[in-house]
């Protein structure tokens, strides 16, 4: 008997019954040789990460079960909230009616529909982008439902971490999950996270910012904002965040930035920013962390003393 594993099974998780069937013996699967994540699944190491615990339990999902929760979130490559990151637990939509996983390490949510219409992404079945954040109510602030939506409107080609080009869903989409969730554990939570959703944000970090912004009493700033030169009008470059009337713009300085020549760029750009009279307060991870209540009082002195005619 060959006791190799073959090529076809390597690559993620795999039925037991798929490697007996591929010529594999049953005591060699109960051996050390493999991993075990799952009753009925074997994999080569054992998985680590939400993907790769995902990919290992995809092989038992049936047609009408798809991945939710962190896991879609995970396999979308949409920002999972950092205290939901060391979920060990496969999170899985399964309709209504239909039977259902029941393993150890496995969490199943019971969904009241005709149909599930997963999407495929990286080979794995995944609950499309609004029904995955809409799922996401019961579990996250409006704050980071805000992020979530940010990350799924937005074309942004860059943004961090992303696995799917954007944007998944629009805005109209996203209100019509809402309404299809009315009456539900989380809809409230749903809809003030729809009115705070923006397009074309770049980064979680710019969606944090921003609601720091008005959640501490200021106005809100437009999203990516155009700077020119107001004799030319050159674009001199854009910025994360600004307050136009008040010639203020908002910088969120990350990982990027910090490479050579992103770094020379923004250097170069913030001088041509303050050549026109335009001020930008930048910020880092460490304005934010533990809290971001020194650099809020900082760029609020600094909009107050710009503008002309402060907002009522």
């Amino acid at each position: 008997m060959n006791e190799e594993l073959p090529e076809t099974l390597a690559a993620t998780g795999f039925r037991v019954g798929d490697a007996v069937d591929a010529g594999l013996s049953r005591g060699v699967l109960r051996g050390a040789a493999f991993a075990k994540p799952f009753r009925g699944i074997r994999t080569l190491k054992d998985p680590e990460t939400l993907i790769e615990r995902a990919a290992a339990f995809a092989p038992l999902l049936r047609p009408w079960q798809c991945l939710e929760g962190v896991s879609a979130l995970a396999v979308l490559g949409l920002p999972v909230p950092w205290r939901l990151t060391r979920e060990p637990t496969v999170e899985i939509v399964s309709l209504k009616g239909r039977g259902k996983p029941e393993r150890e390490g496995v969490r199943v949510r019971r969904l009241a529909a005709e149909r599930l219409d997963a999407w495929e992404v990286g080979g794995l079945p995944v609950a499309p982008a609004p029904l995955a954040w809409a799922l996401m109510a019961g579990r996250c602030t409006v704050h980071e439902l805000v992020v979530l939506g940010d990350a799924i409107v937005t074309a942004a080609e860059h943004y961090p971490g992303r696995r799917v080009p954007g944007p998944l869903a629009s805005l109209a989409e996203l209100a019509e999950t809402v309404e299809q969730r009315a009456g539900r554990s989380g809809a409230a939570a749903l809809r003030a996270a729809l009115s705070r959703i923006r397009e074309r944000v770049e980064s979680p970090r710019e969606t944090d910012m921003r609601l720091f912004i008005v959640d501490a009493g200021m106005p809100e700033p437009e999203v990516q904002v155009e700077v020119r030169d107001p004799q030319t009008g050159l674009l001199l470059g854009r910025a994360d965040l600004g307050h136009r009337e008040a010639r203020v713009v908002e910088e969120y300085e990350g990982d990027g930035h910090r490479e050579k020549g992103q770094w020379d760029r923004d250097i170069q750009k913030y001088r041509e920013f303050e050549r026109v009279g335009v001020r930008t307060v930048r910020a880092t991870d460490r304005d934010f962390v533990p809290s971001p209540d020194e650099w809020l009082a900082r760029l609020a002195e600094i909009l107050r003393s710009r503008w002309s005619q402060p907002p009522a």
